[in-house]
């Protein structure tokens, strides 16, 4: 039999380990899951990334892409543009060249001239005028000749000016109508070589009359210099008979302070109108400094160098710029200061060809 001292309790398991299986487990399986999450993250963000540089890689590219077709599509008009100016401008100098060609030839013709010389006289005519047109110079008396040219002509083909009618039906020119044709060819001459020579450099007039105020208000502070002369010593005189010795010596303070003041107010006149003259000076020798004439360009050059001259401005300003602070502008770029109308004109043509800049504020 068995008895009671041969039954022991079987040890039971603390309440405590269970748990703490538990919360190691859960800690493995938080910490793999973060990881994981930390790793979907991390490609998240990497693709994320990557599709943002394409799209603004594909962006720019498009961008690119249609900034240069609008420049070229702009190019293509301006140049068929210009072209049709150009080529519209030739048909009608042809058109009145060929006009006003066949009055002079019959003029000259009419004067006496053979026929074999007598087309010398439209040709030097037309090429002044074309000399004329292209640099902007002698144009009114270059088309007042052509004008007066036919004119004279068909009024004397007519009978009504500069001829006498004769026996024959013809009419004869008279003398100072000779005398008027032969003597174009010679003015056309010299006209010519007006307008085809070289320019002289000149100083400007503002600049001449500078330089002389300058030399009138130097010159009178030379001549007004005070001379300095040493005082003249005064002869000693014998003291009357019978003054003392006090009398005497107030007569002889009299007469030094008499000549002392005069030499004073002498020194000090001419040293005030000095003063006066050195002080008014430098008023007379202040000139604004003369701006640099703007060489001649045609429409087409000033827009190409003066266009972002406009924009900087217009961005600087954040407003239009006017056609005076634009010709200021276009001067401090090295181009020369055009005039303000021809300004106006540059950004009107500016402001035609492209849009204004946009202004970030």
């Amino acid at each position: 039999m068995f008895s009671a001292d041969d039954f022991h309790p079987l040890p039971l398991p603390r309440p405590d380990e269970p748990t703490a299986a538990a919360q190691a487990e859960a800690d493995t399986l938080l910490a793999a899951a973060k990881a994981e999450a930390k790793k979907i993250r991390e490609t998240a963000v990497a693709e994320a990334q990557g599709l943002r540089t394409r799209a603004l890689t594909s962006a720019n590219n498009d961008a690119t892409q249609i900034r240069e077709a609008a420049k070229a599509e702009t190019a293509k008009r301006q140049k068929r543009d210009d072209n049709l100016d150009t080529w519209s401008a030739r048909a009608v100098i042809a058109g009145a060249v060929g006009l006003t060609a066949s009055g002079e030839f019959e003029l000259a013709r009419m004067v006496g001239f053979d026929g074999g010389v007598a087309w010398l006289l439209p040709l030097v005519i037309d090429v002044y005028v074309i000399q004329a047109f292209r640099r902007h110079r002698d144009v009114m008396q270059a088309i007042g000749l052509t004008i007066a040219a036919n004119v004279i002509y068909h009024l004397a083909d007519a009978g009504l000016f500069g001829v006498d009618p004769s026996n024959d039906g013809k009419a004869d020119p008279k003398w100072w109508l000779i005398a008027i044709v032969a003597s174009v060819a010679s003015l056309i001459l010299w006209r010519m070589h007006t307008i085809t020579a070289p320019a002289k450099a000149k100083r400007e007039p503002n600049q001449r009359r500078h330089d002389r105020q300058q030399a009138t208000a130097a010159a009178p502070v030379l001549a007004t210099a005070p001379r300095q002369e040493p005082p003249a010593k005064s002869a000693p005189t014998a003291p009357p008979i019978g003054d003392s010795d006090t009398a005497k010596s107030d007569r002889q303070n009299e007469r030094q302070n008499g000549t002392s003041g005069a030499a004073k107010k002498a020194t000090e006149a001419p040293a005030k109108k000095t003063a006066a003259v050195a002080k008014k000076a430098p008023a007379k020798s202040r000139q604004k400094p003369v701006a640099e004439k703007a060489p001649r360009r045609s429409m087409a050059e000033w827009v190409a160098l003066a266009e972002p001259i406009f924009h900087a401005e217009f961005k600087r300003l954040k407003r239009n710029p006017t056609a005076s602070e634009f010709a200021d502008a276009i001067s401090r770029a090295g181009h020369g200061r055009p005039s303000d109308s021809s300004a106006k004109n540059i950004r009107t043509e500016i402001l035609d060809r492209a849009e204004l800049p946009a202004l970030n504020d």
